[in-house]
């Protein structure tokens, strides 16, 4: 069922934000791909529909075409069911439809927006590379151990005590089984890469068995390191993947300070309970300032 119904919205999406602009303007023979009980499927869709697979109009685009003009044909064909049955004007589909329609807007209206965002040149990637060698030339891959720590239900004076007393991560665990103080462990395998910035460069100093912790409102988060193997990264590959990830950087950045003129710009007026929960939230952000990771 849920499967028929996103073929339904996929296709009414199309229909409500594409073809309803041409749908009174004559096709010419040679743009319809195919009629189904009356309605044309373009040739136009059938290029769209290459698109979003991922294949461009070479031998396998070719290939690919009859199998995505029978799905176009199978999607025209369950649309004109969902016409039929008048489930345009069911309260979920069309709220649904509200929602793809907002978010198919916004994304586009930012895509827009970022294409004259400045682009990283050679001389910022390769600084970025220089700058990181733990995530390229010296990248390894780490086995962590975890321990996260509740510290409500403990003495913070007692648990800081038992941390502080060792710089190795599994003789901590056995003093915390020892005094009996609660916490969940954890092992894990993570590249470089799939570290927190701010965290890697520690990680990647620490001997084997040590470890770092990071201070949070509810508890504490241990992080050992019991192995560390080293794999780099092609520079040639990093290249890429560094300007992938700065270009992103730059995105992000613009997209925030955009979003921060909206509001600025907005008037923006909460009602009833949201009014009392949203002025709440804020003062809680500014009473609790997020906490900076605590370095062993």
């Amino acid at each position: 069922m849920q499967k028929r119904l996103g073929l339904i919205l996929r296709v009414t999406i199309l229909s409500l934000l594409v073809a309803c602009a041409d749908e009174n303007k004559p096709k010419a023979p040679g743009q319809i791909a195919v009629i189904v009980n009356g309605e044309e499927i373009s040739i136009y869709q059938l290029e769209d529909a290459l698109h979003q697979a991922g294949l461009v109009s070479d031998e396998k685009g070719k290939q690919a075409m009859p199998q995505l003009l029978k799905r176009l044909i199978e999607q025209s064909l369950i649309l004109q069911q969902a016409k039929a049955d008048k489930l345009e004007r069911d309260a979920g589909v069309m709220m649904a439809l509200e929602a793809a329609k907002r978010k198919i807007l916004t994304e586009e209206w930012l895509k827009r927006k970022m294409n004259s965002v400045k682009k990283a040149n050679p001389q910022e990637i390769e600084a970025f590379y220089n700058v990181h060698p733990e995530l390229f030339e010296k990248r390894k891959v780490f086995q962590l151990k975890e321990l996260y720590i509740d510290t409500k239900s403990e003495s913070q004076s007692k648990i800081a005590k038992i941390i502080d007393s060792t710089d190795d991560v599994n003789t901590l665990e056995h003093h915390l089984e020892a005094q009996k103080v609660p916490f969940n462990a954890n092992q894990s395998t993570l590249t470089a890469e799939q570290l927190p910035m701010d965290r890697l460069p520690l990680l990647s100093a620490l001997p084997l068995g040590h470890f770092i912790k990071i201070i949070s409102e509810n508890g504490v988060l241990i992080q050992g390191v019991l192995s560390a193997k080293e794999s780099p990264t092609d520079k040639t590959k990093a290249a890429s993947l560094i300007e992938a990830f700065l270009n992103n950087q730059e995105r992000k950045k613009e997209s925030e300070v955009l979003i921060k003129h909206l509001h600025e710009t907005a008037k923006i007026e909460y009602l009833g309970e949201f009014a009392k929960s949203f002025q709440k939230e804020g003062q809680i952000n500014e009473e609790n300032p997020s906490v900076p990771i605590k370095q062993p």
